[in-house]
């Protein structure tokens, strides 16, 4: 009895044989429509998308390197931690977030200085070996871009970028000062600009004029600068390359909270007031930036999940009577569901990172390394989005 016959048998098929495969030619058509590849892909990580699925066929290594599936996979991307040592060499790790834990994986690239901004997966940095010098890239692909020069002072400017999503590109800021306080602020657009412009600041205060001099929050097509000693929040809109300038939410309630956090949370700026205790916080979440309209979003009472922190507290730092603790609020990932907070005794010299779930209510510790060595840039992910094609160098 053949072999084909041994398992037509043990199947029980009596009527029914096993055959060969057809020898026919397979038609070299897709199988699938375009649009619906697109919309299964999307939902795939960037990594593996980039590492692996790119790979398979012809069709869908299209789709993939299509810019409207880089945005798209990018909007149904859990938002994360980059987490970089500030010592030389400067490694990075990524840390993503689910319910009730986090996940840190290294990145593997090169980073040759410390990251200066994010925006979409991309980094700003300078040149170690020439600060005048920027760079922008992407860690995933390890495309890189450099930035035309500008001739100011490395030590006394500030640099950061956002996105122009009209236009699908990325726009790069540097403020610097000229005559002691006086801080200019100039504009180029990455691959079309060979040449930085003045940004018109007739709408800003002196006061608000002042704030930009430090670094901005990148949230997608908009740079903030809000600082919890000034009573307002300056915003510049990179697409209309406008800044509008309007009042703190803390204004009101400036006397009754000692702790005023702001961060970025998805795809706007939120601020945090907590009480001199500490226990009690407030979230509010900017509605409009054209308006400056901030509503309630959160009411946390960290003073009641205390029995779900004891064992991990006492795991994390030394045995004290004091059982007094200082929360403060780092990021917001996980699509603003997960609160990354640095947690220390007052008495401590250090702490360390715990993730609060605003949903479930429950704490979890993040990693167990000594992360105060390592800058935090928040509302990182992995991304596919590629640089100015004509531009792009491979960072070795």
């Amino acid at each position: 009895m053949t072999a084909r016959a041994v398992l037509n048998a043990r199947a029980g098929r009596k009527n029914y044989k096993l055959v060969p495969c057809s020898k026919k030619k397979v038609s070299g058509e897709p199988s699938l429509p375009d649009e619906l590849i697109f919309y299964i892909l999307v939902w795939l990580p960037a990594h593996v998308l980039y590492n692996s699925t790119r790979y398979v066929c012809w069709q869908w290594y299209k789709i993939i390197h299509d810019p409207l599936l880089c945005k798209e996979q990018l909007l149904h991307s859990s938002t994360g931690l980059l987490l970089q040592d500030h010592r030389v060499p400067h490694i990075a790790q990524f840390a993503e977030f689910g319910e009730m834990s986090a996940t840190l994986t290294d990145i593997k690239f090169k980073f040759p200085s410390r990251v200066l901004s994010t925006c979409n997966g991309l980094v700003l940095f300078r040149n170690p070996h020439d600060p005048s010098t920027l760079h922008v890239a992407n860690p995933l692909t390890k495309q890189t871009v450099t930035v035309p020069p500008f001739k100011c002072h490395p030590y006394g400017s500030c640099i950061s970028f956002a996105c122009a999503y009209s236009k699908m590109g990325y726009k790069v800021l540097c403020t610097y000062g000229l005559d002691g306080d006086k801080h200019n602020c100039v504009m180029l657009t990455l691959g079309k600009d060979n040449a930085w412009k003045q940004i018109n600041r007739q709408k800003l205060s002196d006061r608000g004029w002042s704030m930009i001099k430090y670094r901005p929050f990148s949230i997608g097509q908009f740079l903030y600068w809000a600082d919890r000693r000034e009573k307002s929040v300056v915003v510049l809109d990179v697409e209309s390359e406008l800044f509008n300038e309007f009042r703190s939410p803390a204004v009101l309630t400036w006397r009754s909270h000692s702790s005023i956090f702001y961060l970025r949370r998805g795809r706007t700026l939120s601020c945090s007031l907590m009480t001199k205790c500490r226990s009690l916080m407030d979230v509010l979440v900017l509605s409009d930036p054209t308006s400056g309209e901030w509503r309630m979003l959160y009411k946390i009472d960290f003073g009641a999940q205390k029995h779900l922190l004891t064992g991990m507290i006492h795991a994390s730092f030394p045995p004290s009577g004091d059982e007094a603790l200082l929360f403060v609020p780092i990021a917001w990932v996980n699509k603003g569901d997960v609160l990354v907070l640095y947690i220390s005794r007052p008495s401590g010299y250090s702490g360390s990172y715990f993730a609060f779930n605003v949903k479930t209510g429950n704490f979890f510790k993040v990693g167990s390394n000594d992360y105060c060595v390592f800058d935090v840039c928040c509302g990182y992910a992995h991304s596919l989005d590629s640089l100015t094609p004509a531009e792009v160098t491979i960072h070795k």
